[in-house]
């Protein structure tokens, strides 16, 4: 639950609900391994002669987690404190109530790849900036291709239950594809190892057309060859490995580790019955012996 300071002149519209449009949309992202780490920034604009309440929902992907959220507006930056759900959605309604500005992120109950942003008492005039970042895996498409995907569609949903398609959560917000707002986007793959020309073997994207800058000695940068690219669909990227195995390790934390590995044909060539499945076991040894270095 998020707050802003009260503004004496500033009133909330509470009978009728006016969506905020979206203005702009960019995209940063960094890929380690298997993993990526992607924050999308979305500009708003209140174009309306009054304040109003604004709700905007995004979708990300299933294994996603969000560990990031802010919001600003003029020089004013929100950032979010996890709360319990329902306190959260008491706290925002109160402080609407109250003319005060408010943010709510929550995750969409009938859709569980679907976050709601409420943004509460935006003056009119001016442009709320919303930050989000999190962290997903990667998955392996068609054998030896990593597949880097960045939701940015809004489609509607069949509930069979109803019978009907409906908008997210019935928000009954306007979905992206009829929106003429453009995307940036910008992806850094992090080489791994000391020759990562030995393990990437293409980049591409059949999503958009890219272009991708190898004059950087530690990374591999994607951008869109085009301007002005709409948002209009996901965002993907390919990247095919070579028949040469990378494993790798990686500190992201003081605390935490975050290993890599791409099994052999070997690896997985037991004679197994059908109703069997191979089983890899990790070992993580931290007791007193395996303490500082040994764990490094």
């Amino acid at each position: 639950m998020l707050r802003i300071k009260q503004d004496p002149q500033t009133s909330v519209l509470t009978q009728q609900q006016i969506f905020v449009p979206l203005k702009r949309v960019n995209v940063e992202a960094t890929i380690r391994s298997f993993a990526a780490d992607v924050t999308i920034t979305q500009i708003f604009r209140n174009d309306e002669k009054q304040p109003i309440e604004a709700v905007y929902c995004f979708p990300i992907e299933e294994q996603a987690a969000i560990y990031s959220f802010t919001a600003c507006i003029d020089d004013r930056e929100i950032v979010a404190q996890l709360k319990e759900k329902k306190e959260a959605q008491q706290e925002y309604n109160n402080a609407l109530q109250q003319g005060h500005g408010a943010y709510l992120l929550e995750q969409d109950e009938n859709s569980q790849d679907n976050f709601i942003i409420n943004v509460g008492a935006l003056p009119p005039s001016k442009e709320c900036t919303i930050t989000i970042a999190y962290v997903t895996e990667l998955d392996f498409v068609q054998g030896s291709t990593i597949r880097f995907v960045v939701p940015t569609t809004i489609a509607p949903r069949y509930n069979p239950d109803k019978g009907s398609i409906a908008s997210p959560a019935a928000t009954h917000s306007k979905y992206v594809q009829s929106t003429a707002y453009t995307i940036e986007f910008r992806c850094r793959i992090d080489k791994i190892g000391r020759s990562q020309q030995e393990y990437i073997a293409r980049i591409n994207s059949p999503s958009h057309p890219i272009q991708v800058d190898f004059a950087q000695q530690d990374a591999y940068v994607i951008t869109f060859a085009q301007q002005n690219t709409h948002l209009d669909r996901d965002i993907l990227i390919n990247i095919e490995m070579t028949d040469k195995r990378v494993n790798t390790i990686d500190a992201v934390e003081p605390s935490a580790v975050m290993a890599a590995f791409t099994p052999t044909e070997e690896d997985c060539s037991q004679e197994l019955n059908t109703d069997q499945i191979n089983e890899f076991i990790f070992v993580v040894d931290c007791t007193g012996s395996m303490q500082l270095v040994k764990l490094c």
